[in-house]
């Protein structure tokens, strides 16, 4: 009878890598690094407030590349920011305009001026999460390729980003109930420690990527 070799073989009788650990560690830590630096290039690309929505959407950009094994860098997401900004710039100024006017109403749900003013604050609060649903969706969209091939096509339009948020808003929603709690989160994040607010769009990016991804697995 032949002795036991002391270790059980893998599947197929091949020995799994010892480096196997190493490299999802590796891999892990480089992923973090990415998502911190995507966090910074945001919150620096956001600081004229219209260009909020395109920095989300290069950080999208950013952070998908770094899961897909593509090439990623300052200069990367400068270009894609750019690009961005050129093309998504009225969902920008729209989105300023919609915050702005949510806000003003959450004000005046909370001076108790108006009457059911705790309704208003629900619909408010309800609004505003559909609205940073959608704006993720869209910032998601805007830097896959348009087209069967999925080459390196044209980006999308403002309005085609726009309306392909609002579908997949629609089509999933539970990964936008997620996201909607994400950009939550992210705000908690800030409220408890503002020097976080270098990192968040990084999480949030992140966040847009991994709904994104189930959202393709669970489609059928």
């Amino acid at each position: 009878m032949a002795a036991r070799s002391g270790r059980e073989p893998g599947r197929g009788g091949r020995k799994r890598p010892a480096g196997g650990g190493e490299t999802r560690t590796g891999a892990a830590l480089g992923l973090f690094a990415e998502v911190v630096l995507a966090g910074v290039l945001v919150a620096l690309g956001s600081l004229l407030l219209v260009t909020a929505v395109p920095s989300v959407a290069a950080g999208v950009a950013h952070v998908r590349r770094q899961v897909t094994g593509h090439d990623v860098g300052v200069a990367r997401f400068a270009r894609d920011w750019w690009a961005a900004v050129r093309t998504l710039w009225p969902l920008g100024l729209a989105a300023v305009g919609v915050a702005l006017l949510l806000a003003l109403d959450w004000q005046l749900a909370r001076t108790d001026l108006l009457p059911g003013a705790s309704v208003v604050a629900v619909v408010v609060a309800v609004a505003a999460a559909a609205v940073v649903a959608v704006l993720a969706r869209a910032a998601g969209a805007w830097s896959e390729p348009v087209g069967p091939a999925r080459g390196e096509a044209r980006p999308r339009t403002a309005s085609e980003t726009l309306a392909e948020g609002v579908q997949r808003t629609q089509d999933d929603l539970t990964g936008s109930v997620l996201l909607a709690a994400a950009a939550a989160l992210c705000v908690v994040f800030v409220w408890m420690l503002p020097p976080l607010v270098l990192v968040v769009g990084g999480l949030l990016s992140l966040a847009v990527v991994g709904v994104e991804a189930r959202r393709g697995r669970t489609a059928v």
